[in-house]
C-alpha cells in the first residue's frame, strides 16, 4: 500500500492532473510532454525541455535526470504557471526514489506520484506559478483568483471523500490585509521564511492555500509532510516487511516520546517509573508467599511483615502517580506557553480601525474552549503561539480539514482562523494545536477516519482525540463557537 500524491495544474480553464513522469534515460533526447498518454504533444512541450535543462533551467540541475517524458490530462498552449506544479512533481518522484534506494526497495512504494484521479486517503497539491531558473524565486502570475475560483467545486468533491488537498500559489506581489503586519515583517527580515497571509483579493476555498517564496520553502514545507525513512532503514535492518501506515504509528510514537529534545531545556524524568513500582509490588508479593510458608514464625511477625511491605508499596506507587502527573502539567505548560486567542469585532457597523480587539490567554491544558462569537460582530481571528509550534489544524464542524497559514511577529506564531462561508446556523470548530509535525501519511489516515464518521456525528474533542491516541499524538485541542444571527 502507498501513499499517492497527486499534482495539478491550476488554470483558469480548470484544474490538469500531471499523470506521470518518466525518466527517458537517454541525455541526448529531449524532455517532452504528451497529452492523456498519447502521441500529441502538448504546446508548452518546447518550453517544459527548456525547463528541464541544466543551462536554461532547474530540473536536471536539482534532480540529477537530464530528460523526461510527461504526461498531463489536456493541453496547456500559454503562459509559464504550470512550471511551479511540475517543480512539486518532481519533487515527489524524486522523494519517492529515495525511498526506494533508502530501504533497499523493501517499501518500494512509500510514497508516490499519482496518476490524477485520486481516491479516499490520497493527496491532492495544487499549483500555480512561475520559478525564476536562476534565483529559484516563485514569480507572480496572472489569473489567481480566476484559477481558486474554478478548482473550488472540484476540492469540495474531493474534500468529502477523505483526500487531502493543498493549493500552492506565489507569495510574490501578494497583498497584505494589513499593513501594519507588513512592516513587521520587515523589521523581522523573516519574510522570506515564512508563509505571507492569503491575497485579499482570493475567493474562499475549502482546501489550504499556501503562498510560497522559493524553491528552498516550497521543499521544506513539503519534506515535512513526507514520511520520514528512517523508520524505514530500522525496519530494513530487522528484515521485517512494513506498510505504510504501521510504520507511520510507529513513528508517530518515537516523535512523541522525544517531543522535547529540540530545545535548550530538557525536563527529567520521573524519578519512580511503573516498571520500578512493578518491580516492588511483585518483590512484596514475593516475599508474602514466602512468609506465609514459614509456618514457624508467630503471627505477629507475619502480619509486621505483610503491613511494613503493604505499606512501602502504596507510598511508592502514590509518589509515583504524583511525580507523574506533576511531569504531565510541566509538559503541557512546557509545550503550550503564553498562547492567546485574538478575536477583532465591529465597534460601528463595519471592520475599520476602530475594531475592538480582545485577547484571551488559552488555558495550559490540553482541552480549551474558547468563548462564542457572534458572526455578526466578527472581524477576524488570530491564534497566537510560540515559535516551536510547526502547524496548527481546524476541523470545522463539516469536517472540512484546514492547515493555518501563519505570520511570524517577533518570537510569535500569528496563525489566521477563516471565518467559514455558512454563517446561517450556529457553527463550531476544533483547533490542533501540538508540536508534533503531521506528515501527509499522518493526514491521510486522518482524513480518511473523518470521511468515515456517520453523517450526522460532529468532529468533536472526544472523536478527535480517539484517532490522535491511536498514533500517540497528545495535542492541545482549542474549540471554539461561532453564533449566528437570531434577527
Amino acid at each position: 500500500m502507498s501513499l499517492n500524491v497527486h499534482v495539478f495544474i491550476a488554470t483558469n480553464k480548470g484544474l490538469v492532473a500531471i499523470q506521470s513522469l518518466t525518466d527517458l534515460q537517454d541525455n541526448v533526447l529531449q524532455s517532452v510532454i504528451t497529452i492523456n498518454g498519447s502521441t500529441d504533444l502538448a504546446t508548452i512541450s518546447p518550453s517544459y525541455h527548456r525547463f528541464v535543462q541544466k543551462s536554461t533551467g532547474l530540473i536536471q540541475s536539482e534532480f540529477g535526470v537530464a530528460s523526461f517524458r510527461a504526461n498531463i490530462s489536456r493541453n496547456i498552449d500559454v503562459g509559464s504557471s504550470w512550471q511551479l506544479p511540475f517543480y512539486l512533481a518532481h519533487f515527489i518522484q524524486a522523494n519517492s526514489i529515495l525511498h526506494n534506494t533508502d530501504v533497499g526497495q523493501i517499501q518500494s512504494d512509500a510514497v508516490k506520484l499519482g496518476h490524477g484521479n485520486p481516491r479516499s486517503g490520497d493527496v491532492v497539491l495544487i499549483a500555480t506559478g512561475q520559478i525564476n531558473t536562476s534565483s529559484s524565486v516563485i514569480e507572480a502570475v496572472s489569473h489567481i483568483p480566476e484559477k481558486c475560483i474554478t478548482a473550488s467545486a472540484q476540492i469540495k468533491l474531493w474534500m468529502k471523500k477523505g483526500i487531502l488537498v493543498e493549493f500552492f500559489i506565489p507569495a510574490s506581489g501578494a497583498q497584505m490585509s494589513d499593513l501594519q503586519q507588513k512592516t513587521e515583517h520587515q523589521k523581522t527580515h523573516e519574510f522570506e521564511h515564512t508563509k505571507s497571509l492569503q491575497y485579499t483579493l482570493l475567493p474562499e476555498v475549502d482546501c489550504a492555500i499556501y503562498p510560497v517564496i522559493d524553491t528552498v520553502q516550497l521543499r521544506e514545507h513539503v519534506s515535512r509532510l513526507l514520511p520520514s525513512t528512517e523508520m524505514f532503514e530500522k525496519q530494513s535492518k530487522a528484515g521485517g516487511a512494513i506498510s505504510p501506515f504501521a510504520t507511520e504509528l510507529g513513528k508517530t510514537t518515537q516523535h512523541s516520546t522525544s517531543l522535547f529534545t529540540n530545545t535548550n531545556t530538557k525536563l527529567t524524568e520521573p524519578s519512580v517509573s511503573l516498571n520500578q513500582l512493578s518491580a516492588v509490588m511483585k518483590s512484596t508479593k514475593n516475599d508474602l508467599k514466602s512468609s506465609s510458608t514459614a509456618l514457624t514464625q508467630p503471627p505477629s511477625i507475619a502480619s509486621t511483615l505483610f503491613s511494613s511491605k503493604l505499606k512501602i508499596a502504596l507510598i511508592l506507587l502514590f509518589l509515583g502517580m504524583a511525580v507523574a502527573a506533576t511531569y504531565s502539567i510541566m509538559m503541557v505548560s512546557f509545550v503550550y506557553p503564553e498562547t492567546r486567542f485574538v478575536t477583532k469585532t465591529k465597534s460601528g457597523l463595519h471592520c475599520d480601525a476602530n475594531a475592538v480587539q480582545q485577547s484571551i490567554n488559552v488555558a495550559e491544558q490540553y482541552v480549551s474552549r474558547i468563548p462564542s462569537t457572534t458572526f455578526s460582530s466578527a472581524c477576524s481571528m488570530t491564534l497566537i503561539t510560540a515559535r516551536k509550534i510547526p502547524q496548527v489544524w481546524l476541523v470545522a464542524d463539516s469536517k472540512t480539514l484546514i492547515e493555518l497559514s501563519f505570520t511570524a511577529i517577533g518570537d510569535e506564531l500569528h496563525w489566521t482562523v477563516p471565518l467559514p462561508q455558512q454563517q446561517q446556523v450556529d457553527r463550531e470548530y476544533v483547533l490542533i494545536v501540538t508540536q508534533h509535525s503531521l506528515d501527509l501519511a499522518d493526514l491521510s489516515a486522518f482524513k480518511s477516519y473523518l470521511s468515515r464518521l456517520e453523517q450526522t456525528q460532529k468532529p468533536t474533542v472526544e472523536i478527535l482525540a480517539m484517532f490522535f491516541s491511536q498514533i500517540s499524538v497528545n495535542p492541545q485541542y482549542v474549540s471554539h463557537k461561532m453564533i449566528a444571527s437570531r434577527n
